[in-house]
């Protein structure tokens, strides 16, 4: 029968033998119990046939087997299959039915995947820990085995076996202090062609172990086979071969990032340290592969993290070694600057339209990589670098002509990069490089873009030393008139908005020369919404130190036009186009009202006194008003026009502060008019910041009073047409209420709210059951508030006493399994609310509710809903205590503790 069986496997398909395979493979690994005991040395007998005689045939057959048998050693050992690893190799040795080379690749996929079935099963701690014994004892067994299956004269495929076998065995991690025989043939198999690649995956899986630093010694004598491997990568370098520079680098790298502590060590080590030295060197020589990222070369970059490393080590205490470290590193560290002002250099422009998209983005992070390589070099550099740098565009000015565009450009980019780490105080470098920029020739749009986001970049030391306002207001402007280049504009705009920004105290002699640049730039229609944004948001911030009549004047004839459109817009027929262009202007606006603020704090200082003059940003409100509710007569159903509103509204509430109170009436009638007809989270967030701002004011509490008691109205009718409509209205509704409790619970006890507190307390008892998670969590900080409000409002309190036990009711039947498990947590602090503001209440409502029979659920005991209520009623303070106790009872509520999938899937 055996014989029949064997004969009808091997005539069938490789499909129906692989699914036969994994079959097998499932039903060992995950339903071995069902296997009977007394069939254990029967299958294991069976398994090992048939992989015998299908080895000649497909592999993937033969590895599926092979991972099948590896899963049974795992079951079996120790108990019924002591030492399986020796025993494999004795009964293979012994073999005849098949070739010598057939029985030692076998052996070997066998050996190979019984450390990754190890890993991947589902093991318990304990059981873990037994097998990791008995693989550790194999070692002594495979070892020995790999060694002499990698000698010279054992076939290539078998050598290719035994590599992989022993990159698979590493991850035992007590491998290193016993194989420094096989590492080093390892390295031999380099030299053969077929066996190339699988060798540099091996050594790379060597070199990248954790444990690596527990073996100093080990990897020291490692040190000097890796370096040996400059020949190689240079030959292949200057044969154009990319892919084995590529692989060897490889390992150069696995051995660098994994080895850094180490080979800070051995550089102060006279023994080795011009190994160390040397070594370091050859990472710098991979680091400048000749070509562009990445097209010409794509593995450079891999290289960047090792510096990072470095760097970082170099500068752990103590300050003593740390001090020989810097002096040892300084010329390596500025050999690495030069290499990266050549590699972070575009192409010529003809090759780099040639460019696909990716290969461009692709590029655009290696230079973003590179600038953050800069940053951590300065660290170690400072002045020399930036004296590097100034040289090399002193250089560039005095021979403009003979310096190519893209050299100067990425002199811009690197300075861009050290920036935020350059002290304030720096006053040799910055200064050179800020006066050398009007000398240079524009020509290039990435080359003029570069030197705009450098400045930009500069804008914080510039505030220490204003006097360079002179030199670098003139070029921001002049790149505004490059305004037909998005790229241009970008970085104009952005420049202009940092260095504004940070010179407030010094902005306003260039503040006529900067406002006419803006109106001009706008004028000319060319710029893009974002950058007419940023632009405006610089017009506020100037105009912030500027008197109140030349603001209006130049506030006058620079939006005249923009209001002008979007008056002529709102009586247009509603389309794409038309929204599209509302939207942009009221962004614009609120950019400008998000920046315009005369009484701006400037380091606990007053820019200006305040002023009994009005807010420019009210008296603008006060002229869009009737354009506004123009844009509501057309646009009120459409949630991007409201949420656009109510951004702009949002910008200029900020600003204003209690000066928006004179509006306030009509913004609070506006929103309750947009929430009857298109409710929105954007209103609520709005309304909760008009709400928050003005509850204490006497004279503007009723305008608040009244917007909540109106919302909470239009909100609460949602919840009879359907709240699983509006969850996200639902959600920023609960999240106002919540705020309002913390910052203000009088407003809640006004006559009208208080008349629609119950309905609200069920309305939140109603939102516990949506599906959306963050729906339910706002619903839960609500009532965790309202809960805690109790103790000082009366009528809160009333409320909760005789209607508490319905919230406590709907949390333990969510908790229970009628809401996701990721929400028990948030509505486990109910429990701690509940109990902590509750205490005479809390026990009665639990004993009542939990002991209906299968209440919450019918998989919970007595007992452990006894266990429950102990364990909740105990807790007042610690939350995760009471969010731990209440994942465990659902847990047991929904079948599912200690089960292998809650411990797999987990809370999130």
């Amino acid at each position: 029968m055996t014989s029949e069986l064997s004969a009808s496997c091997i005539e069938q398909t490789v499909e129906v033998r692989f699914y036969g395979a994994n079959t097998l493979y499932a039903k060992i690994s995950r339903y071995w119990s069902e296997v009977p005991h007394d069939q254990y040395d029967n299958l294991r007998t069976r398994l090992l046939q048939k992989i015998m005689e299908l080895c000649s045939g497909d592999k993937i057959i033969t590895t599926r087997l092979c991972v099948s048998l590896a899963a049974l050693i795992l079951h079996m050992t120790p108990e019924d299959w002591p030492d399986p690893v020796p025993q494999l190799i004795s009964t293979f040795q012994s073999l005849q039915t098949v070739t010598e080379e057939q029985r030692c690749q076998v052996l070997l996929e066998i050996l190979r995947v019984l450390p990754e079935e190890y890993f991947s099963a589902n093991l318990s701690q304990s059981r873990r820990l037994v097998l990791n014994g008995e693989l550790n004892k194999s070692l002594s067994h495979v070892l020995p085995l790999l060694r002499s299956l990698l000698l010279p004269g054992a076939p290539t495929d078998v050598k290719r076996a035994a590599l992989q076998c022993f990159s698979s065995w590493l991850d035992l991690g007590s491998v290193f202090s016993e194989a420094e025989d096989i590492i080093l043939l390892t390295f031999q198999c380099l030299q053969n062609q077929d066996l190339f690649d699988t060798a540099v995956e091996t050594l790379v899986n060597v070199f990248s172990h954790p444990s690596n630093e527990r073996y100093h010694n080990t990897m020291k004598k490692y040190l000097p086979c890796v370096l040996g491997l400059q020949d190689s990568f240079m030959k292949a370098r200057d044969s154009l071969d990319m892919d084995v520079c590529q692989r060897v680098g490889q390992i150069i790298i696995s051995f660098a990032e994994n080895n850094v502590t180490l080979l800070l060590q051995w550089a102060v080590d006279p023994e080795v340290r011009e190994t160390t030295i040397n070594f370091i060197n050859l990472v710098l020589t991979c680091t400048s592969i000749p070509g562009h990222f990445p097209v010409d070369e794509n593995f450079s970059n891999m290289f960047f993290t090792f510096w990072y490393l470095l760097q970082d080590g170099i500068q752990d205490p103590p300050v003593e070694r740390s001090k020989v470290l810097h002096q040892m590193f300084c010329p390596i560290f500025l050999s690495l600057i030069q290499t990266l002002l050549i590699k972070v250099q575009y192409p010529e422009e003809e090759e780099y339209n040639s460019w696909t998209k990716d290969d461009k983005e692709e590029f655009r992070c290696y230079r973003q990589d590179i600038g953050d390589t800069m940053m951590y070099s300065y660290s170690i550099l400072r002045e020399p670098l930036l004296g590097f740098m100034c040289n090399t565009l002193n250089s560039g000015a005095e021979n403009p002509k003979e310096t190519q565009w893209q050299l100067i450009e990425a002199v811009f980019f690197l300075f861009t990069s050290v920036a935020e780490n350059v002290d304030l105080e720096e006053e040799v470098h910055i200064p050179s490089m800020l006066s050398v920029l009007p000398k240079l020739p524009y020509n290039n749009v990435k080359y003029i873009s570069a030197a705009l986001k450098m400045i930009g970049s500069y804008s914080e030391w510039i505030n220490c030393h204003p006097g360079y306002l002179n030199c670098v207001i003139p070029l921001i402007l002049q790149g505004l008139q490059g305004l037909q280049n998005s790229e241009i504009a970008e970085s104009a705009t952005m420049s202009l908005k940092d260095v504004t920004g940070e010179n407030l105290d010094h902005i306003q002699p260039h503040a006529p020369q900067i406002l006419g640049a803006c109106q001009h730039a706008f004028q000319s229609g060319l710029l893009k919404t974002r950058d007419s944004m940023r632009l405006m948001h610089s017009v506020g911030q100037v105009l912030s130190v500027m008197k109140y009549d030349d603001i209006m004047q130049y506030l006058t004839s620079l939006l005249s036009p923009l209001l002008q459109e979007l008056q002529n817009l709102i009586t247009r027929e509603p389309s794409t186009p038309v929204k599209a262009a509302i939207l942009s202007r009221l962004s614009i606006l609120g950019s400008l009202f998000s920046s315009l603020d005369t009484e701006r704090d400037k380091e606990d200082v007053k820019v200006k006194p305040r002023s009994t003059e009005p807010k420019p940003v009210a008296v603008l409100l006060q002229q869009l008003a009737p354009i506004i509710q123009g844009l509501l007569a057309n646009w009120i159903t459409d949630p991007g026009v409201i949420e656009g509103i109510c951004a702009m509204f949002k910008h200029a509430l900020k600003t204003l502060l209690d000066d928006f109170g004179l509006l306030s009436k009509d913004v609070a009638e506006m929103l309750v008019q947009m929430y009857q007809v298109n409710p929105s989270p954007a209103i609520l967030d709005l309304s909760k910041q008009l709400i928050i701002m003005h509850h204490e004011d006497s004279q503007l509490s009723p305008v608040v009073v009244t917007l909540l008691g109106s919302l909470s109205t239009i909100t609460l009718e949602l919840f009879t047409k359907g709240p699983q409509n509006y969850t996200d209205v639902i959600e920023a509704f609960m999240n106002l209420l919540s705020q309002v409790l913390k910052k203000s619970k009088a407003i809640l006890t006004t006559e009208q709210c208080v008349v629609q507190m119950k309905s609200l307390f069920h309305s939140a008892l109603q939102a516990l059951s949506l599906p959306e998670h963050q729906t339910v969590k706002a619903t839960c900080s609500f009532l965790g508030e309202f809960l805690s409000a109790g103790e000082t409002t009366p009528v809160i309190k009333a409320l909760v006493q005789e209607e508490g036990s319905l919230l406590l009711d709907k949390i333990l039947r969510a908790v229970g399994g009628e809401s996701a498990r990721g929400l028990v947590e948030n509505l486990s602090d109910i429990f701690l609310m509940l109990n902590k503001h509750y205490p005479e209440n809390m026990p009665v409502w639990m004993n009542q509710l939990l002991k209906q029979e299968g209440y919450p659920s019918p998989k919970v005991t007595k007992a452990d809903k006894d266990i429950f209520i102990k364990a909740v009623l105990r807790e007042k303070i610690n939350k995760r205590k009471i969010r731990e106790v209440s994942k465990e009872f659902s847990l047991k509520c929904r079948g599912m503790f200690g089960t292998e999938y809650a411990a797999n899937t987990g809370f999130p």
